[in-house]
């Protein structure tokens, strides 16, 4: 309404004859009557139009920000009901609320974090503890159920597609035997004592993550980045696709077990002796 107010006054009133006659200065009293008319018309468009687009600059403005308020409630909704989901107590519905958390992240990246700690936290309820006995280990011998499967693959996707500054993966002291994570986007996540035997971790990424303890028994590693991981004590054996060259990108290598194609390197020898 100010902004009406104002321009009425200035092209409906003889205010506009005066600010006319102000712009144009010595020029004015050269004008005769039709001359001057003009000028006054010209002043009075050109108003009319500096006014039209200020104000639809602040119509645009507005409007966006309403778009974003709305999309954020969209958002939250949505984010909301994928939490229902993951609680409820049929796995098929909590396979539905990994696949709801995922779409989240590909279509708002700025909630990958907070949707990456909410599938961590999923994991790590729903994925056994890594066993430590012989009927525990007997019983424990299938692989992760499917909604653990796709928490995994989405909580290890590369960060482009989770956005955000990327939280630290916490897999720690997991039975995920047999999983299918090829791929898997693991730098500095905390990986002791994970139980990974028989998985696929092809192309894998384990910069500077800590696999104290882990057992890695005939895990798939071809092309898996080891560079500064810690593989103090964990079991390599038999891994698949492993080298000496991955090996020896990796940290900490005292007591791990690796195989013995990998552990005749001299090289690699050197590492996994205690007084390296």
């Amino acid at each position: 309404m100010v902004v009406l107010g104002g321009v009425v006054a200035l092209v409906f009133t003889p205010l506009t004859v005066r600010l006319a006659r102000w712009v144009t200065s010595d020029d004015w009293s050269l004008l005769d009557g039709p001359g001057r008319a003009a000028a006054v018309g010209q002043f009075r468009l050109a108003v009319v139009q500096v006014v039209a687009a200020v104000g639809a600059g602040i119509a645009l403005t507005y409007t966006a920000r309403t778009f974003r308020l709305s999309r954020r409630g969209q958002v939250t909704d949505r984010f909301t009901k994928a939490l229902e989901r993951l609680s409820s107590g049929e796995p098929y519905v909590r396979l539905g609320g990994v696949l709801a958390m995922e779409q989240i992240v590909q279509d708002a990246p700025d909630q990958g974090d907070a949707a990456a700690r909410v599938l961590n936290a999923f994991v790590r309820k729903e994925a056994p503890p890594a066993a430590t006995t012989t009927l525990a280990t007997a019983q424990l011998a299938k692989k992760p159920d499917a909604q653990v499967q796709e928490a995994l693959r989405a909580l290890t996707a590369a960060r482009p597609r989770r956005g955000g500054s990327g939280m630290r993966v916490d897999l720690a002291g997991l039975h995920l035997r047999k999983v299918q994570l090829a791929g898997a986007y693991l730098n500095g996540a905390r990986l002791e004592g994970v139980r990974l035997s028989e998985a696929n971790l092809r192309g894998a990424r384990f910069r500077d993550a800590n696999l104290k303890g882990a057992d890695l028994t005939k895990t798939d590693l071809t092309d898996a980045d080891l560079k500064g991981a810690d593989l103090t004590c964990a079991d390599l054996s038999s891994a698949l696709g492993l080298t000496a060259a991955q090996v020896l990108q990796a940290g900490s290598l005292i007591g791990c077990v690796l195989p013995d194609a990998v552990a005749a390197n001299s090289a690699v020898a050197a590492r996994l002796s205690p007084s390296e």
